[in-house]
């Protein structure tokens, strides 16, 4: 996908999550620039996908509702998902998500793969891209090549876990690429099927009232 694309994708995703009515207050600016995210880069020594560059030119989201696939079916789930960040603010998230590193004796380097992008479940534990998992080649139907994932706040023997042969931190699979997470998140691309199954139209006025099923 190429800078071009991706802002594209990005854009008409923001223009979908509002029409569904999760933009009350509409679109805030952008909090990062291109030349902080080159610096980022370069001091971290990651490339960032055109794709998640363009969500932090984008807008902020914060809390939402979306209809995903968890525990191999179609349900619904509370998202912390971080559009547009300061760089600062997602420098702080890293450094929050590397205090595991003492307290589970875990080797140097090991979060380097790693970029939070929220929390998964709303509460359930930080969600991240693993930069190891190239997204061209994420297969749906093989979790294990999965580029977004999530670790559990309840687990503390990571090294156990989630550390790798490769030296990396792998967590639990979230979405295979953040291009289907925002299609999830944002564009509510599983709503059609969620209500073929279970007879209810997932509303924003559902999503308030508990979206129970």
């Amino acid at each position: 996908m190429t800078r071009q694309e991706a802002t594209a994708f990005v854009e008409k995703a923001f223009e979908t999550l509002q029409a569904r009515g999760w933009l009350a207050e509409g679109l805030k600016p952008a909090l990062a620039m291109e030349e902080e995210i080159d610096a980022f880069e370069k001091k971290r020594g990651v490339r960032l996908s055109p794709l998640y560059r363009a969500l932090l030119l984008s807008h902020p989201i914060g809390q939402l509702m979306t209809i995903m696939y968890h525990l191999e079916r179609v349900s619904p789930l509370w998202m912390e998902l971080d559009g547009a960040v300061s760089m600062e603010a997602l420098e702080e998230q890293i450094e929050i998500l590397q205090e595991m590193q003492d307290y589970c004796e875990l080797p140097d380097g090991c979060f380097q793969n790693l970029i939070p992008i929220g929390d998964f479940g709303a509460g359930w534990g930080p969600m991240c891209l693993d930069l190891s998992r190239p997204e061209e080649s994420a297969d749906p139907d093989s979790e294990e090549t999965w580029a977004v994932v999530w670790f559990d706040h309840e687990e503390f023997d990571w090294d156990r876990r989630y550390l790798g042969e490769d030296g990396l931190l792998h967590g639990r699979p979230a979405a295979p690429d953040l291009k289907t997470l925002l299609e999830w998140c944002l564009c509510g691309s599983l709503e059609t099927e969620f209500e073929e199954k279970y007879g209810i139209r997932p509303t924003y006025e559902w999503y308030q009232n508990g979206a129970e099923y």
